[in-house]
């Protein structure tokens, strides 16, 4: 059993594609959770304080890992 698709009408393009870019999914124009994530890391191997990247409060060196004061999380 075979299936061929044909099309029945040619749809009409109303953006020009070589002139307009739309935001794509994988090109992100901000931090990501990697920048976010390595920062935090950073900062806590500098001994200091960090952005909690869940929560966006305080992580604090504890051992070999940072810990929320806020939220609870850990970055291990």
């Amino acid at each position: 059993m075979s299936a061929t698709a044909t099309a029945t009408h040619s749809p009409e393009l109303t953006i020009d594609a070589t002139t307009e870019r739309s935001a794509r999914l994988f090109e992100p124009t901000g931090l990501t959770l990697e920048d976010l994530i390595l920062g935090a890391w950073e900062d806590l191997l500098a001994g200091g304080p960090a952005e909690c990247p869940v929560c966006g409060g305080t992580l604090v060196p504890h051992g070999l890992e940072g810990r929320c004061n806020d939220c609870g999380s850990r970055l291990a």
